[in-house]
């Protein structure tokens, strides 16, 4: 097998649990070169993004740094950004990055590959709504994410003092506007065990706004049906059939006018490729910034480039492409690993195939709801309570397995758990 220059960039649930895969089976014996890039040095597991930005988790217990893993696992990490891709050389350019000081810490480089690998994810989808980007954090990267608990402990020590109340204004009700609804709400309810004496539920306002007539949108009426129960019940402001028109400053202005007051404000709604995709001229990107794919997850038109999770459209025989969901990621990571070994060995890669497994939705302490479908059963059931919150829990576990191994992993979670009950429940710094 001759050795190949294996360049994964990005290192979200796709791209890492890629070259976790590539490493152990291919690195660690010198049989190729795998290296993944990414723009931060710690992986977060996307679907706990929310949990970050309360401050649920803290990303020194729960995250994965690259570098340490990538020496036990096989792969090589490099901190960067994509820049631009020259398929007929065979490089990529990383931009120059710097630190808040705006200092040089790494200058502009070019690396060449064999094979490329790009799972950068996608990112929010203003839909170019006047003043979106300028007044919403978009909680779809771990700098954003820490950007909102920062945010979210000035507002709780402006709140203690002040006496005041906080608005929080979350625009798209799918899973993630929904999960950071309801941790909000326990987050209030839990930060006068840590000396905020002087608030309460009842300081705090969360309006979810959402388009569609519904919350989550895309799953089926009774999941949604009972997660609205529980947002009711703990006192979260449902807009639905709201569609917003302009952000500013003071909150969302929606088309009939009305200004819905926000004080912090998130988008969430919709996803679409990274902007970088549009400067990517030599590849096929579509209108939102995804580039495209065939069935076997090449970029079309370059056989030695792949694409997999948000930033990549494959279209199913039904006609609807792939959607933008964690378990799609994992699924074409899993596919394109086998494809890899095939291909190092002139064997046939295989297309890919999505299997829809079903959607849980985590409600923080209050509930967990979702539908199981798939191989689990034929048709789709209905789950809540402690059966959804332990499917929910186990698909991190998956995850985890991906990156580490199952024993490893099983041995990490359990480290994981131990630093969590020795730790505050809350990140308040």
């Amino acid at each position: 097998m001759t050795s190949k220059r294996i360049v994964i960039v990005g290192g979200g649930a796709g791209g890492l649990a890629l070259a976790s895969k590539l490493g152990r089976s291919l690195g660690l014996k010198g049989e190729a070169d795998i290296c993944l890039i990414d723009r931060n040095p710690i992986h977060i597991w996307k679907p706990k993004l929310h949990e970050l930005a309360v401050g649920v988790i803290d990303q020194s217990v729960e995250g994965v740094f690259y570098r340490d893993h990538g020496l036990k696992n096989g792969y090589r990490y490099q901190r960067g950004e994509l820049e631009q891709c020259d398929p007929d050389a065979k490089t990529i350019q990383l931009a120059a990055m710097y630190n808040e000081q705006n200092e040089l810490l790494l200058p502009p480089r070019t690396l060449q590959y064999d094979l490329l690998v790009l799972a950068v994810g996608g990112i929010s989808n203003s839909f170019n709504t006047p003043g979106a980007e300028k007044h919403c954090i978009f909680l779809d990267s771990l700098n954003s994410a820490e950007l909102f608990h920062r945010r979210l402990l000035d507002g709780l020590m402006l709140l203690n003092d002040s006496h005041q109340r906080l608005s929080i204004g979350i625009v798209g009700a799918g899973a993630t506007g929904v999960e950071l609804s309801a941790e909000l709400h326990h987050v209030i309810e839990s930060v006068r065990e840590y000396g905020y004496q002087n608030i309460s539920k009842h300081h705090l306002d969360i309006h979810l706004i959402e388009a569609a007539p519904k919350i989550l949108p895309q799953l089926p009426d009774k999941v949604s049906g009972r997660a609205q129960a529980v947002l009711d019940r703990i006192g979260v402001r449902l807009h639905l059939g709201v569609q917003v028109k302009e952000v500013t400053q003071s909150g969302f202005v929606t088309q009939d006018g009305t200004l819905i007051k926000a004080d912090l404000k998130v988008w969430a709604a919709g996803i679409k490729g990274p902007k970088v995709f549009a400067d990517l001229t030599k590849l096929p990107i579509n209108g939102r910034n995804q580039v495209e794919v065939d069935a076997c997850m090449r970029v079309k038109g370059h056989n030695d480039i792949y694409a997999i999770g948000d930033c990549a459209s494959l279209i199913m025989d039904n006609g609807q492409p792939v959607p933008p969901r964690a378990q799609a990621a994992s699924q074409m990571a899993a596919t394109l690993y086998q494809n890899i070994l095939a291909r190092l060995k002139d064997g046939a890669e295989k297309p890919f195939h999505y299997r829809d497994y079903g959607s849980l939705v985590s409600l923080s302490r209050f509930s967990a709801v979702g539908n199981l479908m798939g191989n689990l059963r034929s048709g789709d059931f209905f789950i809540e309570g402690h059966i959804a919150r332990f499917m929910y829990n186990s698909l991190y576990q998956r995850h985890l397995a991906s990156l580490f191994g199952w024993f490893s992993a099983l041995v990490y979670r359990l480290a994981q758990k131990l630093l969590r009950w020795q730790r505050p429940k809350l990140k308040l710094h």
